[in-house]
């Protein structure tokens, strides 16, 4: 006979962990373990909105951090910083409308949205890319559908792709002012150099209002029990989410070079040299405003 242990039964004496008292990598583990769980059950329940993912102890909401919190936090170097840029010149529309998988459609305007964040968690950090594609969902609202999401480990790829986040495990993730690149294989995958400056006053106004995905992101859990399709999902409330409860420890306007390799069939949409009006940022979120949700997209009923 044989045992494998993958968890200590001592992990488990205070029930289950959860955000609110991660200690260390392994209880970021179990934790993504109860995420998978909650959302299942959340998926095959006849609710629409999940409001906390992680639930236990971490479902209370957090405190609202004063200008003065905020102020000093950034000061100490916290917020989840990194690039985000909108790409119009869509390179090949026949590949981008077949990311538009039912009942999505095509957008009143094509974009490619890349965002690389470092999102600068004590003690356990994570990194993500995110490459999304705009579409129509049968909501009428326009949201952010992930098609491509370098992470740094097994576990929240595993996460990512049960709820429809197709995501790769890195060899190594770098989030840099300059230079942000992901390496897969010994090579990179994905690099985005930042040019700070250089735009003019509409430009950098437009690059405030669109903001980031946060919010407003769809993709598709994977069939599961009594449900047998897949369920679109909307990760927070569309774009009136978007930029609510953060305060802005640095907010950069200027040019962002994308480049993803030609083996990812996502880097097709990229124009040649593409370079386009991007973002640096760092910010902290303020407790003002809950995000965290994910609803079950359902079509838009009209009287």
């Amino acid at each position: 006979m044989g045992t494998i242990i993958t968890y200590p039964r001592e992990k488990f004496k205070n029930g289950q962990p959860s955000f609110a008292d991660m200690k260390d990598e392994e209880d970021r583990e179990i934790l993504a373990r109860v995420l998978l769980e909650n959302v299942r059950n959340w998926i095959d329940s006849d609710e629409e909105v999940m409001g906390n993912m992680a639930g236990g102890s971490s479902a209370a909401p957090p405190p609202v951090l004063t200008e003065e919190e905020c102020a000093a936090m950034a000061e100490a170097g916290a917020g989840t910083m990194g690039h985000t840029c909108i790409i119009d010149d869509i390179a090949d529309l026949d590949l981008y409308r077949k990311y538009m998988y039912p009942p999505l459609r095509m957008p009143e305007k094509p974009q490619l949205m890349v965002s690389y964040w470092d999102m600068n968690h004590e003690p356990v950090n994570f990194i993500e890319g995110r490459i999304m594609v705009k579409a129509l969902c049968p909501d009428g609202i326009e949201s952010w559908l992930v098609i491509n999401v370098p992470v740094p480990n097994f576990y929240t790829a595993v996460e990512g792709n049960c709820w429809g986040w197709p995501k790769y495990v890195c060899d190594e993730m770098t989030v840099a002012k300059e230079h942000s690149e992901c390496v897969y294989e010994g090579m990179p995958s994905l690099t985005i150099d930042f040019a700070p400056g250089g735009l003019d006053d509409t430009t950098v106004q437009q690059l405030k209002e669109n903001g980031t995905e946060m919010g407003n992101t769809v993709s598709f859990h994977i069939p599961t029990m009594s449900v047998g399709r897949n369920t679109l999902l909307r990760q927070g409330s569309g774009p009136s989410d978007v930029g609510k409860g953060l305060y802005y420890a640095e907010w950069e306007a200027g040019m962002c070079k994308v480049w993803g390799r030609p083996e990812d069939q996502w880097s097709g949409l990229l124009p040649e040299n593409c370079e386009v009006p991007g973002v640096w940022q760092r910010a902290i979120r303020t407790g003002a405003h809950q995000g965290g949700s994910m609803r079950k997209v359902k079509p838009l009923i009209t009287k």
